[in-house]
């Protein structure tokens, strides 16, 4: 059964609240998610944090505390945070240039981004923005992840084949690997190869860790034939503990830099955590709270950062697969984290004999999962243009850095979205006898217009960017109309509200009706907001010339009464 929502203190900790609420009942499942959790994240960690341009065990680093962080202020129960590649990729974009090559810099700044995308996530949950996850449409979101996908595979072209790569963009890279196909080192691609395999046939059984068993074999097979004198790279030396805590040495102007980037970070990793995480409460029967996931998500940044680490989100795969297991709690994150230190404090030799060309295999099988190709057909299906949004996104991906890219895309969907609205679908209405009701005449053949009476509907909020619009779109109407009108009807109630431009435009219409033979204009099906900028503009009765209907019914039966 599910318990009420926290309240006091606890309600900014509704994980810690769940916790202290525990029942014996769900702790074998929860030790089970954690296990398998925390094994997933033995290789993504050290995959990821090379992609993040940092060394293996920054990716431990990043995860150890932000486990615990969301455990206790987080809202999912399943949902597995950490490493992620778009967040990586979207982090090493913005600090290599201001690194300038040098590593003691480049993992200052990777923190100090970090610690910036934390304060970006805590500021937008004081002013309760959660809903900014709603500024990434379908189209974007399948565009932007399938242009990550390609960009990952892209990026490890070198790694699994040990042919040298220099360009950073997806199509530099692969123009440059078909010119230099004679720099393949057989060793290295078949490592890679065979890895990949058997993370994808792995793939099979969700609820097994198949990338740190892939990841293992190939790390006892190079073991073994101690092929690491054979031209087969590994990961190397890892240092000893768990990391010093403290703040990067950046200054003030360096955080400044790193704002516009910690500001896409934010969006974008904000955005697949909730998406993520509401579709799995869907199916297990709880809710996500906006808000506080910009809290959890701001400390496991802050955490993150102060453990010099790198920017973190979340991961599909490590929150599905304790949601199939049947966890029950954020327990799940604690033990995954104890995992995670533990092989970090005693299995160090293991992890620095991984051979780097199975890590690669581990992005591209990470890479190859998130390509979205299902939701580009769905959107072929339904929306040509909207699938060419999708495809101009990817493209803005892989062209681009990342952050451009889904900077392009969010601008495009503003303008799809204006463009809805400034030119919205509206319908001149019309009864009939077998409808309860008035719709629309270009619908429904058999609803005919009342004569003398013009029903016009408008579907979009009236403002500057659609009022003109409206007016032609009304004077139209009255041309094409048959009959002379006396009367005109506006249904606003896909009007939810009105600007001041609108208004002008009304006062306008107003004026040049009556040449036109109308003599009453009226309003129905209004909401409070538009009646009363109406009543303030002087335009509703009975102050003004405008009538209001609460139905166009009874508009029409006062027409019919006239």
């Amino acid at each position: 059964m599910n318990r009420q929502a926290p309240i006091g203190p606890l309600r900014l900790a509704p994980g810690l609240d769940r916790l202290l609420h525990y029942q014996r009942s769900w702790l074998r499942a929860d030790l089970l998610g954690g296990l398998t959790v925390g094994a997933m994240l033995i290789p993504q960690s050290m995959a990821y944090a090379e992609i993040a341009g940092m060394p293996p065990e920054a990716g431990f680093y990043a995860v150890l505390l932000a486990l615990f962080a969301y455990a206790i202020l987080g809202t999912s129960r399943h949902l597995g945070v950490g490493p992620e590649p778009g967040t990586a990729i979207l982090a090493a974009t913005a600090v290599g240039g201001m690194a300038a090559g040098d590593p003691v810099r480049y993992a200052a700044l990777m923190a100090a981004l970090a610690l910036a995308v934390a304060a970006v996530c805590l500021i937008a949950a004081a002013f309760r923005l959660g809903f900014l996850a709603d500024l990434l449409s379908r189209p974007v979101l399948v565009g932007y992840i399938t242009g990550i996908g390609l960009t990952l595979i892209s990026s490890q072209i070198s790694k699994v084949t040990g042919i040298p790569i220099e360009n950073d963009d997806f199509f530099g890279r692969i123009a440059e690997m078909i010119t230099e196909l004679d720099e393949i080192r057989a060793a290295t691609l078949a490592m890679g190869t065979a890895t990949l395999g058997l993370i994808l046939f792995l793939r099979r059984w969700p609820k097994v860790p198949g990338a740190l068993i892939a990841v293992t074999l190939a790390t006892g097979v190079t073991t073994l034939f101690s092929l690491a004198d054979h031209g087969i790279a590994v990961v190397g030396n890892i240092p000893a503990g768990l990391p010093a805590l403290g703040f990067p040495d950046v200054s003030g102007s360096d955080m400044a830099a790193l704002i516009p980037a910690a500001l896409g970070i934010a969006l974008v990793g904000y955005s697949d955590n909730v998406l993520t995480a509401r579709s799995i409460s869907a199916e297990h029967g709880y809710r996500i709270d906006p808000n506080q996931e910009f809290i959890a998500l701001g400390t496991c940044n802050l955490t993150s950062g102060i453990s010099q680490g790198f920017p973190v989100s979340s991961s599909a795969s490590r929150s599905f697969v304790p949601a199939s297991i049947g966890t029950h709690s954020q327990l799940t994150g604690v033990v995954a984290a104890l995992f995670v230190a533990a092989t970090l404090l005693f299995l160090r030799p293991v992890l620095a004999n991984f051979p780097q060309a199975a890590l690669g295999s581990v992005i591209l099988a990470a890479a190859i999962a998130i390509i979205d190709v299902a939701g580009f057909k769905e959107l072929w299906r339904l929306s040509r243009s909207e699938f060419a949004l999708a495809a101009v996104t990817a493209l803005g991906v892989m062209i681009f850095d990342v952050l451009t890219g889904v900077l392009i895309a969010v601008a495009l969907s503003a303008a799809v979205a204006l463009w809805r609205i400034a030119r919205p679908s509206d319908a001149v209405l019309g009864g009939a006898s077998e409808l309860d009701g008035w719709v629309a005449v270009d619908d429904f053949p058999t609803a005919r217009p009342l004569p003398g009476l013009l029903v016009y509907r408008f579907d979009a909020p009236l403002f500057f960017a659609n009022a003109e619009w409206f007016h032609q779109r009304v004077r139209q109407a009255l041309e094409t109309n048959p009959g002379v009108e006396e009367w005109i009807i506006f249904d606003f109630d896909g009007v939810g509200s009105i600007d001041t431009t609108a208004i002008e435009m009304l006062e306008e219409l107003l004026g040049e009706l009556p040449s036109l033979g109308i003599e009453v204009v009226g309003v129905a099906r209004t909401n409070s907001t538009t009646i009363d900028r109406l009543t303030r503009a002087g335009l509703l009765a009975p102050a003004g010339p405008i009538q209001s209907f609460p139905t166009i019914n009874r508009a029409v039966q006062r027409f019919r009464n006239r």
